[in-house]
């Protein structure tokens, strides 16, 4: 093709022969180059920019739907380890590190082969520059509608994901379910607390009531052991006034006599058992 159109070879028009070798020229410099490659490769008209909408067949046809696409836009990625869509049987790390991937998702496609403005038609520096700065201006536009169409991608493909819905539920289940474990333990606590506080209280009363039988039985022996000792007083007194009454109170004049049993009273009153038995044992050795 190149020797056909080439304007030295050229044996019929030769100003078409010169704008085919013009453009074979122009081409080959575009896919010799990589990144003139990449720049033309970036724009491929064939190229499907379709993005699945979240809706409920896409939902129930998720790896049919998506996956294609998945397997289609990988081909933009810098990094070449690029993670499919993957089965229903993908574990959660997996499901993870696939979101992780294409939410941080880094494109090498680029929009320099659609400048409109052609700097080398140029008059000056100037010029170019002015160029350049609106080239610029429009790569920078259609690079980040391209990165919003991969992000709205992976969102659509997120909210169809049949495995997020699973994983959710099963987060929610073991989270309800530790929820569950959290208040059945707390409500053992209050019940083993529960239960203690009845045993102390058992116990406690328990100890009250044995406190109360042993004073009630502490008192009883105090009160008949006063009974007897008060009977063994009142026997005393009766002997040691009997004693002295056979001695006429120990008095030679009968108008003595009654302030003798007075103050009798008023010393039998002062003395303890003993005493009393002291004196009566006194009185019967004098006798």
């Amino acid at each position: 093709m190149v020797l056909k159109c080439h304007p030295d070879k050229s044996q019929g028009n030769t100003k078409v022969d010169e704008e085919a070798f013009t453009c074979i020229q122009k081409a080959y410099e575009q896919l010799c180059l990589i990144d003139g490659k990449r720049a033309y490769d970036s724009v491929d008209p064939n190229f499907d920019n379709d993005v699945p909408n979240v809706t409920e067949h896409n939902k129930q046809n998720f790896y049919k739907v998506f996956g294609p696409v998945i397997q289609r836009n990988a081909q933009w990625s810098i990094n070449k380890n690029v993670p499919m869509l993957g089965s229903e049987s993908d574990e959660i790390d997996y499901v993870n590190d696939f979101y992780n991937f294409w939410y941080d998702f880094k494109s090498w496609r680029e929009y320099s082969y659609l400048d409109e403005e052609e700097r080398d038609k140029a008059d000056c520096k100037e010029e170019r520059r002015y160029l350049d700065k609106l080239n610029k201006q429009e790569r920078v536009r259609r690079k980040k509608e391209e990165m919003t169409r991969m992000r709205q991608i992976v969102d659509n493909c997120y909210a169809c994901d049949p495995r997020i819905k699973a994983f959710n539920e099963d987060r929610k289940k073991r989270k309800l379910e530790a929820k569950l474990a959290k208040q059945e333990a707390y409500r053992l606590e209050q019940e083993a607390l529960r239960l203690q506080k009845e045993e102390e209280e058992r116990i406690r009363q328990e100890e009250e009531q044995k406190r109360a039988q042993q004073e009630k039985e502490r008192a009883e022996a105090e009160k008949k052991e006063r009974q007897k000792q008060n009977k063994l007083l009142k026997g005393e007194r009766k002997k040691v006034r009997d004693c002295v009454k056979n001695n006429n109170y120990f008095c030679t004049n009968d108008d003595n006599v009654v302030k003798a049993m007075e103050n009798l009273e008023l010393l039998l009153q002062g003395l303890a058992i003993e005493d009393l038995k002291k004196t009566q044992l006194t009185q019967q050795e004098r006798n």
